[in-house]
């Protein structure tokens, strides 16, 4: 037995029966559930009232642990509770970040390290990963799943790394085409190069993560593998949406580029059983990007 038809197969049999109306019902609460999370909690931009407020990125947080505490000790509920964790796992992550973002900033200037240069970028983003995802895994294993369910396991890697490393090729060739000839020297090349890197897979292992691995098995039995997807494909295209460093004409493009992207990457997760050929892919889009946008600078 394949690993695919393994996971299919478990994913089949954790099914839980529902009509039509009800999965969409899911669906739209899932939706909203994110949404409250990822864009009206969200400190990467400031335009919801809600946005880089710590005080309801903390109510929400519990909220979300309050809910999944009761699931947990209620027979009726006690099969959702995992997926109410989830939620309140990844609603942590925000407030986690905001009140250490400042400590973290500080000590990266007492050592030099600003977000003005590629190298600033890519450690600040290195510790913003830290501060994401250690947690993530912490609670996950308190909570008794295992690493496997947010897709942290080999699963079919043959399947994922080689189609990711056929996007990275792509784009990473694409980048050094259209971006590098905008550099000035040598010197800022090579840096934007070699920190882009270590952003592009640092940030994807992230949000690929945070965005997607906490959620797409246990929203899969309930609204299917499609649905899955693309609830947690709309979420991490609305949420680029607001990207500081596109005109407002460009971000409709990037808003249905992110969403294409984040289709990808969610059903070769599904379909591989891991993260990393997602990882790899999602690597891809950020490092040309990330070069583009120091190009333009």
């Amino acid at each position: 037995m394949t690993t695919q038809t393994a996971n299919t197969n478990l994913v089949e049999k954790e099914t839980i029966q529902t009509s039509w109306l009800q999965r969409l019902g899911l669906f739209i609460l899932f939706l909203l559930c994110e949404a409250v999370i990822f864009i009206f909690g969200s400190h990467y931009f400031d335009v919801y009232p809600t946005n880089k407020n710590l005080t309801f990125n903390l109510a929400i947080s519990a909220v979300f642990l309050v809910v999944s505490l009761w699931f947990k000790f209620d027979k009726r509920w006690n099969k959702y509770w995992q997926l109410a964790f989830a939620f309140f796992i990844a609603s942590l992550a925000t407030p986690l970040s905001a009140v250490s973002g400042s400590w973290v900033r500080t000590v990266l200037n007492w050592f030099a390290v600003t977000a003005d240069t590629s190298k600033g970028l890519a450690i600040d983003k290195i510790c913003e990963m830290l501060i994401k995802t250690l947690p993530i895994l912490v609670l996950v294993k308190l909570s008794g799943a295992d690493m496997g369910s947010i897709f942290l396991k080999r699963g079919n890697l043959k399947l994922g790394l080689g189609i990711g490393a056929l996007v990275f090729f792509f784009l990473g060739t694409a980048t050094f085409m259209f971006a590098v000839q905008r550099f000035t020297s040598v010197d800022t090349l090579v840096a934007a190069v070699i920190w882009g890197l270590i952003f592009s897979f640092v940030n994807s292992f992230m949000e690929e993560l945070w965005l997607r691995g906490i959620f797409l098995k246990r929203f899969a039995p309930m609204i299917g593998i499609n649905g899955a997807v693309w609830v947690t494909s709309l979420i991490f295209a609305f949420m680029h949406s607001f990207a500081f460093y596109f005109d407002p004409f460009a971000l409709t493009f990037f808003t249905v580029n992110t969403l294409a992207l984040g289709l990808g990457c969610g059903y070769l997760m599904m379909k591989s059983d891991n993260l990393w050929g997602a990882v790899v892919i999602h690597a891809a889009s950020d490092f040309f990007l990330f070069v583009a946008v120091l190009a333009n600078a």
